[in-house]
């Protein structure tokens, strides 16, 4: 995931490279791709900064995806919202939340790491590249080339 961020792949692509790690039934990346989208929000929004506005974040920082109809965009709204109170301190029931969706939550998590870090390049005048290595960094990974 990050790798690809880093190379600059667009979240279709993103979603490809993680969906393997998605074996229904067995394991979901639902918790790793959160904790990846916390740190792009820590990276976005270090203390004391300036808060990050909801109002309008995907259409700005991902406009190449239209989320349709009211669970789209509640599924997606929650996995922003997820993130952000995990890096609060709270850690959301994640399956009893999102446990029964038809898309699984991952898919959400993987734009909420593309959101993230596209705030946080945006803030910081870096490329996305940078904040993907910061990212893979905080976490002890490195990127592919």
């Amino acid at each position: 995931m990050l790798s690809g961020l880093a190379r600059g792949d667009d979240a279709s692509d993103l979603m490809s490279a993680v969906a393997p790690s998605h074996v229904s039934g067995w394991f979901t990346p639902n918790v790793a791709l959160l904790e990846l989208a916390v740190t792009a929000l820590d990276v976005a929004c270090p203390a004391g900064a300036e808060l990050l506005e909801y109002e309008g974040l995907r259409e700005r920082y991902l406009p190449e995806l239209t989320f349709r109809g009211h669970v789209e965009h509640r599924n997606s709204q929650y996995a922003l919202y997820a993130a952000a109170c995990m890096r609060g301190g709270l850690q959301p029931d994640l399956l009893s939340d999102a446990g029964w969706w038809q898309t699984p939550l991952w898919r959400y998590a993987v734009y909420a790491v593309v959101i993230y870090s596209r705030a946080a390049a945006e803030r910081l005048t870096a490329p996305v590249e940078e904040i993907a290595r910061r990212i893979a960094a905080r976490h002890g990974l490195e990127l592919t080339a």
